[in-house]
C-alpha cells in the first residue's frame, strides 16, 4: 500500500519533519515486507527449496547494501 501511494520523497520529507504519518507509513511498510518475506520463506519450506531461496535473498540483499 505505502509503496503504490506515495513516493519516497514525500515519505523522507514525513520522516525529516518528524510527522507521525511518516512513521506510521514506514512501520506498515517494514510490516508488509516482513509478512511477505516470511510468506515466501514457509513457501519455500514446503516445497522443499528454502536453501535457493535464501541464496537469492542473500544476493539480492548484497546488491541492494552496495547501492
Amino acid at each position: 500500500y505505502v509503496c503504490k501511494n506515495y513516493t519516497r520523497a514525500y515519505l523522507r520529507h514525513l520522516i525529516k519533519a518528524n510527522e507521525i504519518l511518516g512513521m506510521r507509513l514506514l512501520s506498515w511498510h517494514n510490516l508488509y515486507y516482513l509478512i511477505d518475506l516470511m510468506k515466501q520463506a514457509r513457501e519455500a519450506i514446503k516445497a522443499d527449496k528454502y536453501l535457493d531461496f535464501r541464496k537469492e535473498f542473500y544476493k539480492k540483499s548484497e546488491i541492494c547494501g552496495k547501492l
